[in-house]
């Protein structure tokens, strides 16, 4: 299994209350057994890190930003191709999709990934990719 992680599954690992913290615990567990991958766009760091910051401050920032870094979880830069792809989104869906999350897509989708852990219901738009809520997440 190889998924991708948005910036609103950190958002809700980190600052919620309910039970969808639990299913994003199971969900980086899964991430990290042998044989499955969990990445991370480096536009959902910088993503969550301004919201992170805005929500808790500065140094709760800086420690989930580390955490995070250091999780074991693959950080993918966006690279020309990528950049390429989510232009390619962006155009095909009539620029509905914000800028990131046309680079979440190019991300998941040139490195084929399973699919795009999310809340954003636009990513079910996005044909090129699959999309699951947390909801949705079976383990």
């Amino acid at each position: 299994m190889k998924v991708v992680l948005d910036t609103n599954f950190f958002v809700l690992h980190y600052f919620s209350k309910d039970d969808a913290s639990t299913k994003t615990r199971l969900m980086l567990t899964q991430c990290r057994k042998i044989g499955n991958k969990g990445l991370i766009p480096t536009i959902v760091l910088g993503e969550f890190y301004a919201i992170s910051q805005k929500m808790a401050g500065r140094d709760a920032a800086e420690r989930v930003y580390a955490e995070i870094i250091s999780s074991g979880l693959s950080i993918v830069e966006i690279t020309s191709d990528i950049a390429k792809q989510a232009g390619v989104f962006r155009l095909r869906y009539k620029e509905d999709i914000p800028w990131g999350d046309c680079i979440i897509a190019a991300t998941a989708f040139l490195h084929g990934a399973d699919y795009v852990v999310t809340e954003d219901p636009h990513f079910k738009t996005i044909t090129e990719v699959r999309a699951r809520t947390l909801k949705e997440l079976r383990f």
